[in-house]
């Protein structure tokens, strides 16, 4: 299957999985493990980092026309905007597709689309009334009219249908029909929700006329490629939707086309029109065409070297940065990150049960090497659960003047040193023994190296002292008496974790012809845990391995793996991945797959639940932010997750032909790739 992502214009970001530190972006609904970190090249790379926008020369003209030419590795899932996860496919579902609001790819601001205005009211009551209005004058790529009646159809579909994609957008709806005052239509909540202008009103509308033969209980069989319509006398077969693309060739496995209509006035709207880093009127290309080349190193060799393609999916491997920057014609468009890659803790088990044996892993993850040397400077150090980009959901944001990454608050867990690449172990030591972790206040810690400011937020661990007692002793465990210079193991209560566990900690990795960088730095960070007289062994498994055994299965110590596609307001995304709705307890039959494989929030454990739930629930946007950015600093303390790092993205395009590309936004060369097919155009 392919990878999973989710759409730029879809406002209801649902979070993605991707493999290892750095890899493929996966959903938990089928994925691959294909690689995309390639492995570390000799001399310098110099990675693009300017990602701010570029300003829109409106008095420009533009040339339109030409067939934009895009790689992908993997071939689409299907075109059933209901049933399919594919990022592949969605990246032409988003040329089909239009949403009831927009979110600004640039600002997160949330704009008309099909709907031009929203209100909501008696939030006091816990039911909420939404109105709004539907716009007026809009088609259906069929050439069939859209309406108030497409609207109430679309909902009442999905409330029938459940589909998983879209299932926590429609859960809170309890009714959606015409409404009886001054607005167009009335979509009764049965719960206040935060994010309703992007969640509940940010879903693609429906054709009545297409999907009222679709019966609900099988929306899923239902193909799209195979209705077919006319438009002035041209025959199609494809989705049926309201973006500015109709289908005119799905070979899947091997190329799609993707023809963009002229009547098309959605892109025309004034919020573009006053954009200073968007181009109102796009699409200016003629056609899209998607050609699929099965997997990543074809992907870049057709860009690099056969000259195929005139942008890819996703970025350029950092070892081939150089060859980009040598090629004629070509540069790269950099952006920021939508999510982290991270190493994760089961928190049911001894001694990751507790917060400052967590925190400890961080002193001995050298982010340094990881960012700086195996990934040449395309990585940024990790913190926060949200990305650097998502600034009004940053903890830093609660303090004027908080540099985003900067901050010494940010760094509480940055790799502790007393030489280069050495973890001062010393006072490594003397944090565990002296059974205090970092949890909000202010203070000096781990032997007066580290001094910590207090939070950025107000928030506060669960935890203000070890649930552990730490000392070191002999080397008991097999795998540290292999292990060269160790010369005491940790205790914890007085026993060794080999005695506890029966074994040594496990850490996942993935075989490292698939993922080298993440191996090397698995090797690396287990090195410097055993140093410290822990007991630590490797355990490879592919990713689909992995992922079962950890989303399920819940059998697992540590593993690496990181999210993609974060919602930018936050809320969303941390209810589905740190709430314990999301967490398999002890009763759990172990069926489905859970977001929340760490435990983070269940009974015993710390938890953000209330934080979450409560922000979640806020419809005022300054007062939702301030609970998002004190929930996400309070995961940071409580360390159920290590974030690793977040990706600079480096995508390669051709400038000799176009121009147009839009710098700095999320993503910029898949999850949000929309806005640049909708901003690109011919240089002459």
């Amino acid at each position: 299957m392919s990878e999973d992502d989710t759409t730029a214009h879809s406002s209801k970001r649902r979070p993605f999985l991707k493999a290892g530190a750095g890899a493929v972006a996966v959903s938990l609904a089928g994925c691959t493990g294909d690689d995309s970190e390639g492995t570390p090249t000799e001399g310098t790379v110099e990675p693009a980092t300017d990602s701010t926008p570029d300003t829109v020369d409106e008095g420009e003209e533009i040339t339109e026309g030409g067939d934009f030419r895009y790689g992908m590795s993997n071939a689409p899932a299907g075109l059933n905007a209901l049933s399919t996860s594919s990022s592949y496919s969605w990246v032409i579902l988003d040329q089909i597709h239009a949403y009831g609001t927009s979110i600004d790819p640039v600002t997160f601001e949330v704009h008309p689309n099909l709907f031009t205005d929203w209100t909501v009211e008696n939030v006091d009551s816990g039911e909420p009334d939404v109105y709004f209005n539907v716009r007026d004058g809009l088609t259906f790529n069929d050439g069939e009219d859209f309406g108030i009646d497409d609207v109430i159809f679309t909902y009442n579909f999905l409330k029938e249908a459940q589909p998983g994609r879209y299932a926590n957008n429609i859960s809170p709806v309890e009714t959606v029909e015409e409404a009886s005052n001054d607005w167009d239509v009335h979509m009764k909540l049965s719960k206040p929700v935060g994010t309703y202008d992007t969640t509940q009103l940010g879903l693609p509308m429906l054709p009545k006329h297409v999907w009222s033969d679709v019966d609900p209980a099988e929306f899923s069989q239902y193909k799209p490629t195979e209705t077919t319509y006319e438009v002035d006398g041209t025959e199609y077969s494809g989705p049926v939707g309201l973006g500015a693309g109709r289908i005119t060739r799905y070979e899947p496995d091997t190329s799609v086309e993707v023809t963009y209509r002229d009547d098309y006035t959605l892109n025309d709207l004034q919020w573009l029109e006053d954009h200073d880093n968007l181009r109102a009127g796009g699409p200016f290309i003629d056609t899209l065409r998607v050609n699929v080349y099965g997997s990543s190193e074809a992907l870049q060799q057709a860009f690099l070297q056969e000259d195929a393609i005139d942008a890819m999916y996703g970025s350029i491997q950092p070892s081939n940065i150089p060859k980009v920057e040598d090629k004629e014609g070509a540069r790269i468009v950099t952006g920021s990150d939508t999510g982290y890659s991270h190493y994760s803790f089961n928190m049911r088990r001894t001694p990751l049960d507790d917060t400052i044996f967590r925190q400890t892993m961080g002193f001995l993850f050298d982010h340094i090497r990881w960012t700086d040397q195996l990934n040449r400077e395309t990585e940024l150090r990790g913190a926060f659960v949200m990305p650097p980009g998502y600034e009004a959901v940053r903890p830093e944001t609660a303090v004027d003047g908080a540099e985003i990454n900067e901050h010494p608050a940010t760094k509480a867990f940055d790799f502790l040193q007393d030489q280069p690449g050495v973890p001062n172990f010393s006072a490594i030591k003397a944090y565990l023994k002296n059974g205090e972790p970092i949890h909000g206040e202010e203070g000096s810690y781990a032997d007066g190296e580290r001094e910590y400011p207090g939070s950025l937020t107000g928030a506060s661990a669960d935890e203000t002292e070890a649930r552990h007692e730490y000392t070191w002793g002999s080397v008991e465990s097999d795998v540290l008496q292999d292990q060269p210079g160790v010369e005491e193991e940790i205790r914890v209560n007085g026993k060794t974790i080999t005695e506890i566990l029966g074994r040594p900690l496990e850490m996942m990795m993935y075989p490292p012809q698939d993922s080298p960088l993440s191996a090397q730095m698995v090797e690396n960070f287990v090195g410097q845990l055993r140093s410290l007289g822990i007991p630590v062994e490797r355990n490879v498994l592919t990713f689909n391995t992995m992922l079962n055994e950890v989303y399920r299965d819940v059998n697992f110590d540590i593993f690496p793996m990181g999210w993609t596609s974060l919602s930018p307001f936050a809320v969303s995304t941390l209810d589905s991945l740190f709430t314990s709705d999301n967490a398999h307890g002890p009763d759990s039959e172990h069926e489905s797959l859970l977001n929340n494989p760490m435990g983070y929030g269940l009974e015993g454990v710390p938890g953000a639940d209330d934080l979450i739930k409560d922000a979640l629930s806020t419809m005022d946007t300054e007062e939702r932010n301030s609970k998002a950015r004190q929930a996400v600093e309070k995961i940071y303390l409580d360390y159920p997750t290590q974030v690793n790092s977040h990706a600079i993205p480096q995508w390669p395009v051709n400038e000799a032909k176009w121009k147009g590309y839009v710098e700095g936004i999320p993503s910029p060369g898949d999850s949000y790739v929309a806005w640049q097919f909708q901003n690109v155009h011919l240089k002459e």
